[in-house]
């Protein structure tokens, strides 16, 4: 990542109100993670996972936190290394990004829609009736929102989601599906910002409710009447079926699956490939199919990769019984 100017160090660390150690004049023209950082870069370390790669680092200057203790020559002292990163991107990529906010003409706009002040509506989207849209809301290309949705303040919605189109509702009766009626609607409250190509069908009756502050990755289904709480963070390719309820701050790892009608606590964390099946009442940290508590899912697949193993020493335990007790088998 290279800036359209360099930036010393004083002033990086000035731009984001850190303190720093080191030479003030250093010339920093790039950002880079620590293990391709070379001698023009900046670069953070976070985890202390990582602070065995900073001495080695052949970076010119590091954003870390105070309590990693190291001689390393030119450091910002941050108590949010990769916050503070991330805040310093939009300084070395000016011309990058989303550069000025407008109503696209070849987005399609029902005339009963409204919306706030300082919105982006990209080519293609079509916006469809009585949808109420708020302030600072962008909206990128390709985006579907069917009638009566709601969406708040600060919202981010990527380019291909659909919101708001029907629920997978169908009552059998006698020799075939009839369809259930969608009728309910979708709520996007304020600052949430949702992938690419996720799709959020509305509810049967009610409301599909998205909690302000939360934050969806690309591929991510909720079906009808599903209820994400606030600040929770669902990462790509996981799906929620119908009425499922998550509480506040819940962390969802890729390709979760969530069964219909489930209530998950708040502050629950979830493993990559989980499947959920039933309620989970407590805050815990659950991996695995079904979902169990994280420590015996681990333990698990640490017995499962010993079967072959285990399997090998059974038939040889086997064949030395025949062969010493042949007489009593």
């Amino acid at each position: 990542m290279v800036p359209s100017h360099p930036f010393s160090l004083k002033e990086i660390a000035d731009l984001i109100s850190c303190d720093f150690r080191g030479d003030a004049d250093l010339q920093i023209e790039k950002l880079a993670e620590i293990h391709r950082a070379d001698g023009r870069s900046l670069t953070f370390v976070d985890n202390p996972r990582y602070q065995k790669y900073i001495d080695s680092s052949g970076a010119a200057a590091i954003i870390l936190n105070p309590e990693l203790k190291t001689d390393f020559p030119n450091v910002i002292l941050s108590k949010n290394p990769q916050g503070d990163f991330a805040r310093l991107i939009p300084h070395f990529f000016p011309e990058r990004g989303l550069q000025e906010r407008i109503i696209h003409p070849r987005a399609v706009i029902d005339e009963s829609a409204s919306f706030g002040e300082n919105c982006h509506i990209g080519a293609n989207t079509i916006i469809g009736h009585n949808v109420k849209i708020g302030s600072n809301t962008v909206i990128y290309g390709n985006v579907t929102i069917y009638d009566h949705t709601e969406i708040g303040n600060n919202v981010i919605i990527h380019a291909g989601t659909v919101i708001g189109s029907d629920g997978f509702g169908f009552n059998f009766q006698g020799d075939s599906f009839k369809k259930i009626p969608q009728l309910g609607r979708v709520i996007i409250e304020d600052d949430v910002e949702i992938g690419a190509n996720c799709t959020i069908d509305r509810a049967t009756v009610g409301a599909t409710i998205v909690g302000q502050g939360s934050k969806i990755d690309n591929l991510v289904h909720l079906a009808h009447n599903v209820k994400i709480g606030k600040h929770c963070a669902v990462a790509g390719q996981t799906g929620f079926a119908g009425s499922a309820v998550v509480g506040d701050y819940c962390i969802f790892g890729g390709q979760v699956a969530v069964n219909g009608h489930v209530k998950i606590a708040p502050g629950t964390q979830v493993a990559a490939r989980t499947g959920i099946t039933k309620d989970i009442s407590a805050p815990e940290t659950v991996g695995g199919v079904p979902a169990m508590p994280i420590n015996d899912y681990r333990k698990r697949e640490i017995y499962l990769r010993k079967l072959p193993q285990m399997n090998e020493e059974l038939k040889r335990i086997i064949s030395f019984l025949k062969e010493r007790f042949s007489d009593f088998l």
